[in-house]
């Protein structure tokens, strides 16, 4: 059901004119709209007669913003009166059987405004209950914001909410779990390209009695001087307790706190019984924050705690605000140290950096190099939550060790690497780009409570264009996150990576340090050089060693840091979650850009492409890389406009943008103008 209000802000009476696009293969069902005390009609009209009116009204109002509709079926109506200072709502109710591929199933709910020029879109927002009798398994969308609250395992709640027009439509994904684990996958293919897919495997949201794998945890806590600032030790402190009343009766953990030397709770794994998490809790409540910081003993005491036992799984919670000041301060030996001792262990290690002064260099490196994830906790951010967040995941580990196998079928650049470990109530997410198409099989693999286990999917990769029209971007960031992490991590920029890194950043519009063409210098007449300059200094910013200390990306370091480790080993979070997180560090990105004076050119993400707004024009960031392409110019509005637009009704979403517009089509720039 949807509700829609019009309202009359001014003293006059107006008219509106409702045009609400409806998806293909929905039935409308009810319709009503009071207005003086009377019941209004409206009609609903079949995709050819929406066209033409559609575009009728783009060559009267000389607005292309209709345009994206075109190809779908409408609601029409005339909403009069709408009296001075008042409203009028407008209540459907639709009827449409979900689309099927395999185990998932779609669902599209029109977000788009079709407003007329000079009225005003104050938002939307949407509520949608999905219900099954089958476990839900994934459960994702395309969109932003998108929040998804689990009610047990048949039942889940999805919110979204806008305070400005939305920029398309919500697209929800969700599969069913028939057995164990499910896989299913969403898939993108464009005429004469290489096609990308989202591969997406989910447990049950609860283990079962047996299920979950036993762990060994370590716990490292840095209680040097510098945590009495803030609060930052009572906050890690209150984050240590949770996670050790979390703890199950098999699990078995340790307690390692450093400043200039290291305490031990035990000098062995306890088990996680009520009576031991009892006496952890009261050692927890009693440490105090002072000396300096000894990484090397800390690690060197504690890592060997945790010997290796077959059918548990060990993992290293390691939290700290500081750079090394004593014993070993060298990264290099540091990460060599770690590894040698963690080697017959293979602990996943977990590192949470607080604060401005740390090290996020070595602590990407170290998590990086034990198959874990890094958070960081900025000024004013509650360790307790970031902290806690994190361990709720990956409490419940449900395989370990994943391994996927395609065959049968042809593809590459996979994103993560490695793919990671599954755990209960979430989700493993993998993309990668095919090839050709065709029929085949995933094989994952793994271990369920120490023992192997093996799971076959079938896989059909169309060959035809089409699909879900997010992925090609939500991939480019993955990669493009991908190469920034291996430049980090090993302090090397080859050419081609670079080059590989700015190509992608062109067309889908990615910021990164490398894509100075984005920037211009504000100000009247002050040019270009100071900008150029400027992104030089933010980008060597970016890559010197550790971002520690002042420089200009400093604050934002931990975040970017974060963020390019997103995509590796938790790889939980939803399409929906993923492209807030991407959002979130182009706004930190862009951010730092207009607090150095730099202002970055006008984007907009539509479908699969990326537009930059360059001398009054839109531009396809296809142009860039399209060396041999056919260029036609057509006049805005006029006949071959509409032509081109009945040929390809897909390309209205693009011409939407406005009177100026370049956009690339099987292998053509059309540059639409006056």
């Amino acid at each position: 059901a949807y509700t829609i209000t019009f309202h009359n802000p001014t003293g006059s009476r107006l008219e509106g004119v409702l045009v609400q696009p409806i998806p293909a293969g929905t039935v409308l069902s009810g319709f009503t709209m009071t207005a003086g005390g009377k019941t209004l009609k409206g009609e609903l009209l079949e995709a050819g007669q929406a066209a033409t009116i559609y575009e009728n009204i783009v060559r009267q109002m000389r607005d292309p913003g209709l345009l994206e509709l075109v190809g779908e079926r409408m609601i029409r109506a005339r909403v009069f009166p709408i009296e001075p200072n008042s409203d009028i709502v407008v209540r459907l109710t639709l009827a449409q059987t979900l689309e099927r591929s395999g185990e998932l199933y779609s669902l599209r709910v029109p977000m788009r405004s079709a407003a007329m020029s000079g009225s005003v879109t104050r938002g939307a927002s949407a509520r949608i209950v999905v219900t099954a009798a089958d476990p839900i398994g994934s459960i994702n969308s395309s969109l932003s914001g998108v929040k998804i609250a689990r009610k047990g395992e048949r039942e889940a709640t999805v919110t979204y909410d806008t305070d400005a027009a939305a920029g398309g439509d919500l697209d929800l994904f969700y599969s069913l779990r028939r057995g164990a684990l499910s896989a299913s996958v969403l898939q993108f293919k464009e005429t004469g390209e290489d096609g990308f897919f989202l591969v997406s495997l989910s447990p049950k949201a609860e283990a079962g009695p047996g299920e979950t794998v036993p762990k060994d945890i370590l716990f490292v806590v840095d209680r040097s001087g510098s945590m009495e600032e803030g609060g930052k030790m009572t906050q890690a402190k209150a984050a240590l307790s949770y996670c050790i009343r979390k703890l199950d009766d098999q699990d078995r953990f340790a307690i390692v706190d450093f400043a200039t030397g290291v305490n031990l709770f035990e000098s062995s794994l306890s088990a996680g019984t009520e009576a031991n998490k009892a006496r952890a809790l009261r050692y927890v409540s009693k440490l105090e924050a002072s000396g300096g910081t000894n990484i090397q003993a800390a690690l060197a005491e504690g890592l060997p705690l945790l010997a290796e036992h077959p059918g548990r799984m060990s993992m290293v919670f390691f939290l700290t605000d500081g750079l090394p000041t004593v014993g070993e301060t060298r990264v290099e030996e540091l990460l060599r140290q770690a590894a040698a001792k963690n080697k017959s262990l293979g602990a996943r290690l977990f590192t949470f950096g607080v604060g401005s002064d740390v090290n996020t260099l070595f602590l990407d490196k170290l998590a990086e190099a034990n198959r874990g994830a890094r958070g960081y906790v900025g000024a004013g951010e509650d360790i307790e939550v970031k902290v806690s967040a994190l361990y709720q995941k990956v409490a419940k580990p449900a395989m370990t060790d994943v391994k996927l196998d395609w065959r049968g079928v042809e593809v590459s650049e996979l994103y993560p690497r490695p793919v990671g470990d599954l755990f209960y109530g979430g989700e493993l997410m993998m993309m990668g780009r095919f090839h050709g198409g065709g029929r085949g099989t995933l094989v994952v693999t793994g271990k369920a409570a120490g023992k192997p286990v093996r799971f076959e999917y079938p896989v059909a990769l169309h060959g035809e264009s089409g699909g879900e029209s997010f992925l090609p971007r939500l991939w480019a960031n993955r990669k493009v996150a991908h190469e920034l992490d291996g430049i980090r991590l090993t302090g090397r920029a080859d050419p081609e990576v670079v080059a590989s890194i700015v190509k992608l950043a062109k067309r889908y519009g990615i910021v990164t340090p490398y894509t100075s063409f984005l920037i211009t210098e504000e100000g009247a007449g002050a040019g270009n050089l100071n900008g150029v300059r400027q992104m030089e200094a933010l980008r060597r910013d970016a890559f010197d060693s550790g971002f520690s200390g002042g420089g200009v990306l400093a604050a934002r370091a931990q975040k970017a840091s974060l963020g390019l480790s997103a995509v590796r080993g938790a790889a939980m979070a939803a399409p929906g979650a993923a492209g807030s997180a991407a959002s979130a560090m182009e706004a930190d990105a862009r951010q730092e850009l207009r607090d150095k004076g730099i202002a970055a050119v006008p984007t907009r993400s539509i479908g699969a492409k990326t537009f930059y707004f360059r001398n009054g024009v839109w531009e396809d960031g296809a142009l860039d890389e399209g060396q041999g392409l056919k260029t036609r110019g057509i006049r805005y509005l006029g006949d071959e406009y509409f032509e081109l637009l009945k040929r390809h009704p897909g390309i209205g979403q693009y011409l939407s943008l406005g009177a100026r517009v370049v956009v690339v089509v099987n292998g053509t720039a059309y540059r639409i103008g006056e």
